[in-house]
């Protein structure tokens, strides 16, 4: 039989929304790691020519994602929280 009760469970939700700022912040260092490893392979190995002005671009475009994954998660776990003091404020009316 279908019920309707929603049940939500908070520790659940607050354990998610720490888990996606901890991904964020290895994602983060992951990335962080990975630009730099391009730019040592850009200074030492791929110094001029096509493939280096197009490596040097593809740098730059990786470099826009540093630090961008911990503020989303940030913003994931900001949004948790909200939903978690909303759900809160129409409970104290249920019970």
């Amino acid at each position: 039989m279908a019920s309707n009760e929603l049940i939500i469970d908070d520790e659940y939700c607050r354990a998610m929304g720490s888990f996606f700022v901890s991904q964020g912040q290895q994602i983060d260092q992951i990335i962080s790691e990975y630009v730099s490893i391009l730019q040592d392979l850009r200074n030492r190995a791929i110094i001029s020519g096509d493939v280096a002005k197009a490596l040097t671009a593809y740098i730059s475009y990786a470099n826009k994602l540093n630090k961008q994954i911990g503020n989303i998660s940030t913003t994931a776990k900001k949004q948790v929280d909200a939903f978690l003091s909303k759900v809160d404020a129409a409970d104290q009316y249920l019970f």
